[in-house]
Parts: structure tokens; C-alpha cells; sequence
């Protein structure tokens, strides 16, 4: 006569339920891990871009306005971006969690000067050039920040890696002012 056991449905579904839970408690470590990525990398972007912040002394001195000398911030902001986020020359991370080359999208620095929005842009393909127009209290960066005085934008983006392999590519904005207090 065959024995009949108790319990083996209880068994397998507990079990299925324990699956479960650790599954959540992976993915949900896995997504703090990629948020963790996210931060570190907005905070590199925005002492990159207020290192980039170089105030022209000269103007400065003479209307007492506020000028981000244009053509010297690009340069110290992405050296500032190499050193904060530990990148090599050619933007390739030296750490394991950021893989792939880190892309700078766009850089621009915004300046009014005289009435006028002048803006010096560096596109992901290293290209420059500027633009200049009739400054007006609505304008504002593409993150959506309203241009008060002189104000760098930068967007970068990055492929990260939490430790159960999920892939993310991460994209950052950012904005910073100058203002004249």
C-alpha cells in the first residue's frame, strides 16, 4: 500500500514563494546600484561644469557683469569630467561598473551680454559654434532652467552595470548658474 505524504503542495509553493522574494530583493539591489551610478555621475557633471565656470576678471572689473569666458571652459570641464569620474583620455572608464565610453552629448555656456544670449555649443561630435539672439527672461536650457545670468548645460551619457549583469544606459543633465549676489 502506497504511503500518502501531507505537505508536498505547502512545500512547493513556499519554496516557489522564497524564489520569488530573493528574485525581488536582487532586482530591486541591482536598481539602487544603477541609481547609485546615476548620482556618483550627476555629481562629477556638476563640479565639472562649475569648475568650467572661468569668469572673464576683465569685464568683470568694468560693468561688473557676470562672463563665462567661452573657449578656455570646455577644456577644464572636461578635464574636471576625466578626474572626478576617473575616465582615461579618451573618456573610457577605468572602473568596472561604467563600461563603454562616456559621451558628452552637448556643452554649451550661456552669456548675456548687452541684451543678447550668446551661447558657445559643443556637440558629441566635438563640433562648435555659437549663436547669439535677443535675450529674453523665458530663455531656458534644454533641462528646462531658466537662464538668469551665466549658465553652463551639459548633457552626458553612459552605459553602467549593476552586479546581476542588468545593463542601463544612463543619460544626465545638468545645469549651473553664476549668479552676482
Amino acid at each position: 500500500m502506497l504511503k500518502n505524504k501531507k505537505g508536498n503542495v505547502e512545500y512547493l509553493s513556499a519554496f516557489m514563494l522564497i524564489c520569488l522574494v530573493g528574485l525581488l530583493l536582487a532586482y530591486s539591489f541591482s536598481v539602487k546600484e544603477i541609481r547609485q551610478y546615476e548620482d556618483y555621475a550627476k555629481d562629477g557633471l556638476d563640479s565639472a561644469c562649475l569648475s568650467a565656470a572661468l569668469i572673464d576678471l576683465e569685464r568683470y572689473a568694468y560693468g561688473r557683469f557676470i562672463v563665462i569666458k567661452q573657449e578656455n571652459s570646455w577644456p577644464v570641464f572636461k578635464n574636471c569630467l576625466k578626474n572626478n569620474m576617473k575616465l582615461d583620455e579618451d573618456l573610457n572608464p577605468n572602473d568596472k561598473s561604467i563600461y563603454g565610453k562616456v559621451t558628452v552629448h552637448e556643452f554649451i555656456v550661456y552669456n548675456i551680454i548687452e541684451g543678447f544670449l550668446v551661447s558657445y555649443h559643443v556637440t558629441g561630435d566635438g563640433n562648435t559654434y555659437y549663436e547669439s539672439k535677443t535675450y529674453s527672461k523665458d530663455d531656458m536650457t534644454p533641462d528646462g532652467s531658466k537662464i538668469i545670468s551665466a549658465t553652463i548645460y551639459a548633457d552626458i551619457g553612459m552605459n553602467v552595470k549593476s552586479f546581476l549583469g542588468i545593463e542601463k544606459y544612463v543619460h544626465i543633465k545638468t545645469s549651473v548658474d553664476v549668479v552676482d549676489n
